[in-house]
């Protein structure tokens, strides 16, 4: 089955449609969580969670043990779910258990029980592996690193569900200001909408007074730098933020952002100032302003390549036993090996 974004499955339970097996992939804890609620709330009712739910690690139970239960009727409930966590702890067994795991789970995919549904979780799967290609075949595959919904729609979502809303441009700035990684804007939407208090309104000066921007100021830093060729400095940079805790899948994915913003950016006419630009790219102004002087500097090519090697490095990130500074070395590399000419360096310390 082809991999499906976080909101993608999220559709699909709304409209009654589930398979029998899910993986959900990846890091985002937002979205893992969002998603093993929605099944929750779909397949099984409250009422019924206490014997039709059931929460098991694939480190402390072999698959075998895991089908039996998917095999067994639950009580009082037409379905019941299961989730497995930590999915990718059966590639690091031995042969002789890589080989019981694969035949349980390939002979109860095949025919899977009608009454459960089976959700492994996994933050890396391998995908060389003969298990995560039997997974992929047999099991809906949800990225949950692609989202599948611009942050400024998903942080106007959860704002509508703690009955706040969002200023004009106000959902822009925050989705800007996270570097549109839900797991943040959704703690920072909770934050500001205690502050709005009575009022229920978020303004964009509410948001550049609450939210720190730290990840995003630390972007548009590594553009400057891959701009110039500083890969040494560009290296630096991501290592002191790999050390205040910001996770590498993390940081791909606020640099996957930085550079649809660009290639969007590059895409505007000559001419266009930072107020239409701010609309287009939802965006404040300054750091619209930020971004179309870092995308006149960069070529088509050099925008497919970056796309590339972020695509490259946000696979071996998920591949189990993959090293993540190696990983992040190389990706830097790529991305500051062309340095862009006529580029503007424009640090924006308020992006």
């Amino acid at each position: 089955m082809p991999q499906v974004s976080a909101a993608a499955l999220i559709e699909r339970l709304g409209k009654g449609r589930s398979p029998a097996a899910i993986v959900l992939l990846g890091t985002d804890s937002f979205w893992r969580d969002l998603c093993r609620r929605k099944l929750e709330e779909a397949l099984v009712p409250a009422e019924s969670r206490d014997w039709a739910l059931s929460k098991v690690s694939a480190e402390e139970a072999d698959a075998a043990e895991i089908i039996g239960r998917a095999q067994t009727l639950p009580m009082l409930a037409p379905r019941q779910l299961i989730f497995v966590a930590g999915a990718e702890g059966w590639e690091k067994g031995g042969d002789d258990r890589m080989k019981e795991t694969l035949s349980a789970l390939g002979a109860y995919l095949e025919n899977p029980a009608s009454f459960t549904v089976l959700v492994f979780e996994a933050e890396k799967l391998d995908q060389r592996t003969r298990l995560a290609k039997l997974l992929a075949q047999h099991a809906l595959v949800v990225d949950l690193d692609a989202a599948g919904v611009a942050p400024a729609q998903l942080a106007t979502q959860l704002a509508r569900e703690r009955g706040v809303e969002f200023e004009p441009g106000a959902a822009e700035a925050l989705a800007e200001a996270t570097a549109g990684r839900a797991a943040r804007l959704a703690g920072e939407v909770e934050k500001l909408a205690c502050y709005a208090g009575d009022s229920r309104r978020i303004s964009a000066e509410d948001v550049r007074s609450l939210v720190v921007a730290e990840i995003s100021a630390d972007v548009w830093e590594l553009a400057d730098l891959f701009a110039a060729g500083e890969r040494g400095k560009a290296l630096e940079t991501v290592d002191e933020l790999l050390e205040k805790g910001e996770s590498a899948p993390g940081l791909v994915g606020a640099l996957a952002w930085m550079f649809r913003k660009l290639l969007k950016a590059s895409e505007l006419p000559p001419g266009t100032n930072e107020w239409q630009a701010a609309r287009y790219l939802g965006m404040r102004p300054d750091s619209a302003r930020t971004a179309i002087e870092h995308a006149h500097g960069l070529t088509r090519e050099q925008l497919a390549d970056a796309f590339a090697a972020l695509a490259e490095a946000d696979d071996r990130l998920k591949s189990s036993g993959a090293d993540d500074r190696a990983v992040m070395e190389f990706l830097v590399a790529r991305l500051s090996r062309k340095p862009a000419r006529g580029v503007v360096a424009a640090k924006s310390k308020s992006a």
